[in-house]
């Protein structure tokens, strides 16, 4: 016997699998046995099936990350649009807070230049004043700086200057180029006057008119700087109007109506013991009338006298008796006239 042959027809060792466990790809024992197909155990517990799952699991999953992901594109969407309105908002404001600081620097600027000019103007018109007035004072004088024709040249009184001032004087007896000087200079200060004055009347009205203008445009500036704080105010007040509005429809539909009923029991309830009070009183009222009448019969005392005890004795319940009866009397003086 060869080797293989022992090998072969050797008995098999004990193992733990079970003996008819065997190997679906085991070789053949001999040369006329067929090779043992493989066991397909996919296919054998429902691998159709499995692929079928695992298919479906994936087009679910892949629809969830779909949405997750248009959710995140939504919300990042919305809220760059909410920073965008943010953003336009708050540049929004701060144009409109750069232009009513810059107006209200220019009412400040033109409301001081407007200031300031009114005042160089009274300054000019009351020197101009003070010129008129004084001039066809002073040409009624002669002056150390006038240049008579006609007269000597008197000795020099006064040590010659570069800019002499002029001084002022009056002799008691004028000569008669000095009084020819006086006429002569008198008219034509007048004229200048006159013609210096008129000229100021013009640069006058000119100021004033400037001065007018800047006044205009202070009162402009300030108008559009308080239209542009109630504008401000008016949005601001818009947007917490709209903010306020979801919270006040929330707060209204939180409310039960079941809750007005019993408002409504509760005063229908004040409304019946109020009438039933008010019956009460005007019930006692009258039976207050009525035993006035038998104590007016028994005692035959005067109406008067009677009804002011009774009306002093109780004075809550004859208040219904003048508004719901016309008129009552007691018997005292029916009786008194049948006595007599």
């Amino acid at each position: 016997m060869s080797v293989e042959e022992a090998a072969t027809t050797k008995s098999p060792e004990p193992t733990d699998a079970p003996m008819d466990a065997a190997p679906a790809d085991a070789a053949p024992s001999g040369p006329g046995e067929r090779r043992r197909p493989r066991l397909n155990l996919a296919a054998a517990l429902g691998g159709g099936e499995r692929k079928r799952g695992k298919s479906m699991f994936g087009l679910v999953l892949g629809t969830l990350n779909k949405a997750k992901d248009e959710d995140k594109a939504r919300s990042a969407s919305d809220a760059a649009r909410k920073r965008q309105e943010i953003d336009a908002r708050l540049q929004k404001k701060l144009r409109r807070e750069t232009e009513s600081v810059r107006r209200a620097e220019e009412a400040k600027k033109e409301r001081v230049g407007a200031s300031r000019k009114e005042e160089e103007l009274q300054l000019k018109d009351s020197i101009a004043k003070l010129k008129r007035a004084r001039r066809p004072l002073l040409a009624n004088f002669l002056s150390t700086a006038d240049d008579i024709p006609g007269a000597g040249r008197a000795p020099a009184v006064f040590p010659p200057r570069a800019a002499p001032a002029p001084i002022f004087y009056l002799p008691a007896v004028l000569l008669p180029s000095q009084q020819e000087f006086l006429d002569k200079r008198k008219e034509e200060e007048a004229t200048a006057a006159e013609v210096e004055w008129s000229a100021w009347k013009e640069e006058r009205a000119q100021g004033v008119q400037e001065i007018a203008t800047l006044r205009a445009k202070v009162a402009e500036y300030e108008e559009s700087v308080k239209s542009a704080k109630k504008a401000a105010e008016d949005e601001a007040m818009a947007e917490g109007d709209e903010k306020k509005a979801p919270q006040d429809e929330d707060a209204q539909m939180d409310v039960d109506d079941g809750a007005k009923e019993p408002a409504k029991e509760e005063t229908k309830a004040d409304d019946r013991t109020r009438s039933m009070r008010s019956n009460t009183e005007e019930g006692f009222a009258v039976w207050a009338v009525f035993v006035v009448r038998v104590y007016c019969l028994l005692a035959s005392l005067s109406c008067c006298e009677a009804c002011s005890r009774w009306r002093r004795t109780f004075p809550p319940f004859f208040k219904h008796v003048s508004l719901n009866m016309p008129s009552w009397h007691c018997l005292g003086p029916s009786l008194a006239m049948n006595k007599v």
